[in-house]
């Protein structure tokens, strides 16, 4: 049995359909610097792209779990020490190095709650050979390629519960989101034009020549679809995932090019957003999962935050 609990055993599924009304210019682009900056489009409409909502749950996200106090000792070092840019990563210090050996050597720890069997079993099942954790128990400090610096990150990395929640180098991601679609023809979205002046970002002065015109819509319903794997009610992961849900639910999300400036805020509408939810152990021969629409439990916004919460 692994002792990295996260995807395996799969024992929940939960299927969101947000809904969202767009209450101020909304701009998906392709990052050009074209004078027309135009709205991503495919054939018969425009397109929101997963990694576009992906990356604005993800910085709420972040911006509370720094403000969260876990009960996971690893978990509350994970988060101090994660940096997003220009990837996800954990600064490691030489103290939780010294900890990491200590434990591997058979010492205690009041942070790293495992002994020197089920810590090497975790190094393994991350991916370090015995060979390797061999020699970092024997050098320290001094181990080739910065194996005492990886494996301690791959600790931090496998409790942060921002990592379960949308990946990391360690962890899939516990949350897929899903490309929306907007059809033209079925809800006669109109393109707004406007124009914007391009600021230089060293000297925070006007770019001379450099008016665009920015394609925008304003007023439509989107909705997204989020696939859940594994959010485990009372866990750390699941409550920061319940906070981030309440924070948008409470001040909108904001969405695209020039947030700044104003433009992309959404606000969800909780009437008509549902979340649908499979227990595994419940669903013996398999017809929730089958079916979810029909025969998984659909919980409003309010229920599927104390489901999380419980």
């Amino acid at each position: 049995m692994s002792l990295i609990y996260h995807l395996n055993p799969l024992e929940y599924k939960a299927i969101g359909i947000l809904e969202f009304e767009i209450e101020s210019p909304l701009h998906i682009g392709t990052g050009t610097t074209d004078m027309r900056r135009t709205f991503i489009r495919i054939p018969g409409g425009f397109l929101i792209p997963s990694s576009t909502w992906k990356g604005a749950f993800r910085s709420i996200s972040e911006r509370i779990a720094k403000s969260m106090d876990f009960r996971d000792k690893l978990a509350n070092l994970a988060v101090k020490s994660f940096k997003e840019e220009p990837k996800a990563t954990y600064e490691v210090n030489e103290k939780f190095c010294n900890e990491v050996i200590n434990v591997l050597c058979g010492g205690t720890s009041n942070i790293i709650p495992y002994d020197s069997k089920e810590l090497i079993e975790i190094a393994e099942e991350i991916g370090f050979t015995l060979e390797e954790i061999n020699e970092v128990k024997s050098k320290g400090l001094g181990t080739r390629n910065n194996l005492l610096y990886r494996l301690s990150e791959s600790i931090l990395a496998i409790h942060c519960p921002i990592g379960k929640l949308y990946g990391n180098a360690v962890l899939a991601s516990k949350l897929r989101f899903l490309d929306t679609i907007l059809k033209s023809e079925v809800s006669k979205i109109v393109l707004h034009e406007r124009p914007g002046i391009a600021i230089d970002r060293y000297s925070s002065r006007v770019k001379e020549e450099a008016l665009f015109i920015l394609e925008s819509i304003i007023g439509e319903k989107v909705k997204l679809k989020i696939i859940a794997d594994n959010l485990v009610p009372g866990a750390e992961d699941s409550k920061l995932f319940a906070l981030t849900i309440e924070a948008i639910e409470n001040l909108g999300l904001n969405l695209g090019a020039r947030k700044s400036a104003g433009m992309g805020l959404l606000k969800m509408i909780s009437e008509t957003s549902y979340w649908y939810v499979i227990n595994f152990r419940e669903d013996k021969n398999g017809v929730k999962i089958g079916n979810p629409f029909k025969y998984a439990d659909k919980r409003n916004i309010k229920e599927f935050l104390e489901w999380l919460y419980s």
